[in-house]
């Protein structure tokens, strides 16, 4: 087909066998890391570093907690030096073997009042005019949102920390920092701040602040890996909000945009087809073949989003009507062949099943890619993708609505904002595409 790669060689995925634990000697690992420590831990930080290692060493794809940053690993040296992080640390370990629950499953009561804890701890720490520009701080408030997805409390709260972390990147002076902890994190809540941007326009950073962004990458930039990836930079991912809410005034630049990801979707595609399972899910080939198919999901997904926007202002642009169809049907299959490596291992597909939901027009399509979410929505209980897919398809009309009026801009307050966040599902979905750990080498 015109435009895209043919879906005929996507591989089908035999299902991957073997199930991995930790990964042996974590203590001799612990001892390492503590003994570079600069102050003198005490015994309860002592145990609280032992357990983030464990943690850590997971590698099973299913539960590997990697996928949330790669500034994880260099977070047990700095415990002991933040009560709210420490505090959002011992909350985060102790949910973690309650992924794999039962859905609807409660997790026992010691574990929701470590979490209580972490969310006291954090109240306490926004008050403190020094700790709140403190890039642990952000730390904690991320750990913390990711507990709440765990735990399946998406209460009213929720919607607060995406805000948070937008309030703090706003106050802090990113430019001073040099760590490779702190950059990592910067990059890592740069996504969920320009996802959110969408859902809630006025939630807005500067350009000032993006320019400081990619200053801090440039300065972290690795070699180029050997598998084709995005070329989307976060300075331009940045200008979605404005795409989906003014887009009369970007045209070209969407239109440019659009070439450039349905492009990378071209060059990813072919590193698709592997003709060989590795065996275990703890594999680490099975680890760079799952975020490159991750990375192609969401380059897709963004695509997918631009050329509905692009639709509204040639509705009989047939080529972009069949290239719709095409990203809805990839995204499909991607979200059947990542199902296996639920939940952490797949989190990236929520976001792409929403988009896809949100502009496809084939009801039978938009059955099936339902009938996936509602699956999918088990792993982390009390989001209501069903709401912010509503809105979103409703915004997007709403520009060919528009368009045969007068090209005026949306009144997005007036289709009902939705008060979700899901920063830990965002964060995966960035770093699909941002991070060195997806820099992926040759299979």
């Amino acid at each position: 087909m015109p435009g895209v790669p043919s879906s005929k060689g996507v591989m089908k995925d035999s299902p991957a066998r073997g199930v991995s634990g930790c990964r042996p000697k974590a203590k001799e690992k612990a001892v390492q890391v503590r003994s570079n420590l600069n102050f003198i831990l005490q015994p309860s930080c002592n145990q609280l570093v032992n357990r983030f290692i464990s943690t850590l060493d997971i590698s099973d794809i299913r539960f590997d907690i990697s996928f949330y940053g790669p500034f994880l690993k260099d977070l047990p040296r700095r415990l002991g030096e933040s009560a709210v992080l420490d505090a959002a640390a011992q909350a985060l370990i102790s949910s973690h073997p309650f992924l794999h629950r039962r859905p609807g499953g409660e997790a026992p009561r010691d574990v929701l009042m470590l979490f209580g804890k972490s969310l006291r701890a954090l109240r306490e720490c926004l008050d403190n005019p020094v700790e709140v520009r403190s890039p642990h701080t952000l730390c904690a408030i991320y750990l913390i949102s990711i507990c709440q997805a765990w735990l399946g409390k998406q209460e009213k709260q929720s919607a607060s920390h995406g805000t948070a972390i937008t309030h703090l990147l706003r106050i802090m002076d990113i430019s001073r920092y040099k760590s490779k902890f702190e950059k990592d994190l910067i990059v890592t809540l740069s996504v969920p701040v320009i996802l959110d941007g969408i859902c809630n326009p006025p939630v807005r950073m500067p350009e000032t602040f993006w320019n400081d962004v990619m200053a801090l990458i440039q300065q972290s930039s690795s070699p180029s890996p050997d598998i084709p990836r995005s070329t989307t930079t976060l300075l331009s991912l940045s200008k979605f909000p404005e795409y989906i809410h003014r887009p009369h005034s970007h045209i070209p630049e969407i239109t440019a945009a659009y070439i450039k990801l349905r492009e990378d979707a071209q060059n990813m595609h072919p590193y698709l087809d592997q003709a060989i399972e590795p065996a275990g899910l703890s594999s680490p080939v099975l680890g760079r073949r799952s975020r490159h198919r991750a990375a192609y999901t969401v380059v897709i997904a963004l695509a997918l989003l631009l050329n509905n926007i692009l639709r509204a202002f040639d509705p009989e642009n047939a080529m972009l009507a069949e290239e719709s169809t095409y990203f809805c049907e990839q995204i499909m299959n991607e979200a059947e062949l990542a199902s296996r490596y639920r939940p952490l291992g797949a989190a990236h597909v929520v976001p792409c099943l929403i988009v896809a939901a949100s502009t496809t027009e084939a009801p039978q399509q938009l059955a099936c890619i339902e009938a996936t979410l509602m699956d999918y929505q088990t792993d982390f209980e009390g989001f209501a993708w069903r709401e912010l897919t509503t809105w979103l398809r409703a915004v997007l009309r709403s520009h060919r609505v528009r368009e045969t009026v007068m090209p005026s801009d949306v009144d997005v307050l007036a289709l009902g904002v939705p008060g979700i966040c899901m920063t830990q599902v965002q964060a995966i979905f960035g770093l699909c595409l941002y991070s060195d750990c997806h820099k992926i080498k040759a299979f």
